[in-house]
């Protein structure tokens, strides 16, 4: 195990005159020693302060002595440094005589030599004394400058991993403060050591001190503040990086600069892309580096006190709070009256308006609060008062009430079921009966009856085949064939994720024909397996998931694992990236599902409806946003799929990497084993052309829910 030892030395009081007094040393040594022990987690920190020279000998011998290769050993010495007529380097003691250097003095080969014996390969020795002992004899001439023959080769030696910081190079003084010899507190270089171990030498941030970030770091400040001292540092041998701190306390690292390509990501104009930028923000709060932790921390303070969208603001609040970081989300982030004017509650269905009953749809009664009533939630069940208040009519007026009941229920059965075949006969005909919304006294509210008798399935379908599995008719959606065989995948005219392109061999599958609509969903949930969307709104609908007019919309705010989950329940799976793409564009590589041409009339995107900048004002599809499921048949893809440009992004089973391509399997791939982000396909009502290509892919924290953002499922013959 590593462990990490210090011996301070430092000299203030000299028994021979012909040394000046120090008054820095003391105080350097004992706060030095101070930060290494709490700060720097030294396992053992020895101080000796004015000692003779037989002790201090004695104590660097031996704290070089029976040390593990691994072991960090830290030698200080604060004091006065000198040289004998022939230029050989002591360091100078308590009981030091000036006449007799090479008899009391300490020699730098002696502590060289005691550094060679040593098994530790990570050594630092710190010299702040005068000129590192280039004045001969301590004289205070500057007539003496420059007959020292350096620090450098006096501590050279032949170990390993030695690391040696001087307060000046080989021809300068040092200073205590504005005076080279004086009464100032505290030396200039060893000021800054300290300082720079408190956390100021973590420049990039990761909040660990390495032994060139400290130099570095002092260097810089001794320089500013004291041109005439240049500290300098010399390595040999030296293996990899000194570590001297490594717990610095998050609210001690400095912020460190975001990524570029972050930063561009939070700028986008488009909010998907956005949003990426915020999780990855978050994904930082959770990650190593401490400086970049920080960094991510102020923009996500900013984002939710400043930001324009207030789902973001929301996003970036709770992000705060889950980390600890803010104790509570301020006023900012509750709701505006406006949105609170809109945004009411939408009723649930009940199959009896009695106060203890569970929905009409089953739902045991273990499901959670939200779905048994209570908060906002779609279609929520009926009010109790309203359930209390009428079990006190007369049982005459019960009676006449229920016959009355029953017979709107089936004239409401008889006008929608033929208003479903005049707007869809696919559905009148083939696939379901319809939704019966049953009409009572106080309000509308769904009872869903399916009774799929879909035909069956051909042995061998042709492409175009469409069919209702019996096993998966729990939503009634239509499924279309893709048969086996090759396809082009990939574009090299996009991004360099989506190169090179390749050739891959998909065995045949079938894929919805829609992406899953909100009333598909909901069958889900009130199964009680799927969690209800995040937002029940949409950019433009404050009433939007619960609201009978948007059940053929595509449900949205529905993050990875919800749609895995809707998948799984239907006995059909997530598309994996490549089959999606083919489905989109076929064996012909098109680059859009209808062909290579952009036509704005085929697909839901940003148009002259967006209220965006970026918007393409030469087309208008209709909607400011999502737009009913299959709006769009010029636009189909080559197997007959509805919207899969455009409308909404679909989430794929795939985790997301950058250089996949390059690697990828030729048969089946499924993508790689693991990641941060899974994929989407297929661009939104929020994106230009451009971004709905069928080779186009988005990466995305698979938690991150949108109102630009659903699915659609498939399933293996």
């Amino acid at each position: 195990m590593t462990s990490k030892f210090a011996l301070v030395i430092a000299n203030t009081e000299y028994q021979d005159t012909s040394f000046a007094k120090l008054t820095a040393p003391g105080r350097d040594a004992e706060e030095f020693a101070q930060v290494l022990r709490n700060l720097a987690s030294f396992t053992d920190v020895q101080v000796l302060l004015n000692e003779g020279e037989g002790k201090t000998r004695r104590s660097i011998a031996r704290f070089f002595a029976e040390r593990k290769r691994d072991d960090l050993l830290l030698l200080y010495f604060s004091g006065h440094g000198v040289r004998n007529d022939v230029g050989q380097l002591f360091l100078a003691a308590n009981d030091t005589e000036i006449n007799i250097l090479e008899a009391s003095g300490i020699p730098a080969d002696f502590v060289t030599q005691s550094m060679n014996n040593s098994r530790s390969q990570r050594q630092l020795l710190i010299l702040d004394c005068c000129n590192s002992g280039a004045f001969a004899y301590g004289s205070k001439s500057a007539s003496a400058v420059g007959k020292s023959m350096g620090t450098a080769s006096a501590f050279e030696g032949s170990g390993f991993g030695r690391v040696v910081l001087t307060a000046t190079d080989a021809t300068q003084y040092a200073w205590e403060g504005d005076k080279v010899i004086g009464d100032t507190q505290k030396s200039v270089f060893t000021h800054f050591l300290i300082e720079g171990l408190k956390g100021e030498a973590d420049r990039d941030g990761d909040g660990r001190i390495h032994v060139d970030e400290l130099y570095d770091y002092a260097h810089e400040q001794v320089v500013s503040r004291t041109p005439k001292q240049t500290p300098s540092k010399w390595s040999y041998k030296q293996q990899g990086d000194i570590l001297l701190r490594e717990n610095l306390p998050p609210r001690e690292v400095k912020p460190a600069p975001l990524p570029s390509d972050l930063l561009e990501l939070l700028s986008h104009p488009n909010s998907s892309v956005r949003k990426v930028g915020i999780q990855d923000l978050i994904g930082l709060l959770n990650g190593k580096h401490l400086g970049l932790a920080r960094g991510a921390e102020e923009k996500l303070r900013e984002i939710a006190e400043n930001d324009d969208s207030f789902s973001f603001r929301k996003i970036a609040s709770e992000a705060l709070t889950a980390h600890g970081l803010i104790g509570e989300q301020p006023a900012l982030f509750k709701i505006p009256e406006e949105q609170k004017e809109v945004k009411k509650p939408i009723e649930k269905p009940v199959a009896k308006p009695t106060s203890e009953s569970p929905s009409s749809l089953g739902r045991s009664q273990s499901a959670p609060k939200e779905r048994q009533g209570e908060g906002i939630s779609p279609r929520t069940a009926l009010d109790k008062k309203k359930i209390a208040s009428s079990v006190n009519y007369r049982f005459f007026a019960g009676i006449t009430g229920g016959l009355i009941l029953i017979a709107l229920c089936l004239w409401a059965r008889i006008i929608l079921f033929n208003n479903a075949a005049i707007l869809s006969p696919d559905l009148a005909h083939t696939t379901q009966p319809p939704i019966i919304r049953t009409i009572t006294s106080t309000q509308f509210f769904v009872s869903i009856t399916r009774t799929p008798t879909p035909p069956a399935m051909t042995e061998t379908p042709r492409p175009t085949t469409t069919f209702l599995p019996p096993e998966t008719g729990k939503d009634g959606m239509t499924l279309l064939y893709v048969p086996s065989g090759e396809f082009t995948m990939g574009s090299d005219d996009g991004a360099s994720d989506a190169k090179p392109v390749h050739t891959v061999f998909l065995d045949a599958f079938w894929i919805d024909k829609t992406e899953v609509t909100v009333r598909m969903y909901y069958l889900c949930v009130e199964a009680g397996v799927c969690d209800e969307p995040t937002n029940i709104s949409s950019y433009t609908h404050s009433s939007y998931y619960g609201n009978a007019e948007f059940d053929d919309y595509p449900v949205i705010n529905v993050d990875w694992n919800m749609a895995k989950t809707y998948c799984e329940w239907v006995d059909r799976r997530l598309p994996t990236e490549a089959e999606w793409e083919k489905a989109a564009r076929g064996e012909t590589a098109n680059v859009y599902p209808w062909g290579n041409t952009f036509d704005g009339s085929h697909v839901n995107f940003c148009d002259t409806n967006c209220s965006f900048e970026y918007a393409d004002k030469s087309f208008d599809d209709g909607f400011a946003d999502v737009a009913p499921v299959g709006s769009y048949p010029n636009g189909a893809s080559p197997y007959g799929a509805y919207d899969m440009a455009g409308n909404v992004w679909e989430w794929v089973n795939d985790w997301y990497s950058e250089t996949y391509y390059s690697s990828a399997p030729s048969s089946a791939p499924e993508g790689p084993n693991s990641g941060q982000y899974r994929v989407l396909r297929g661009g939104s009502w929020y994106f230009i052309g451009y971004d709905v290509r069928s080779a186009f892919r988005l990466r995305l924290d698979p938690s991150v829910t949108n109102d630009d953002m659903g699915f659609r499922c498939s399933r293996s013959p």
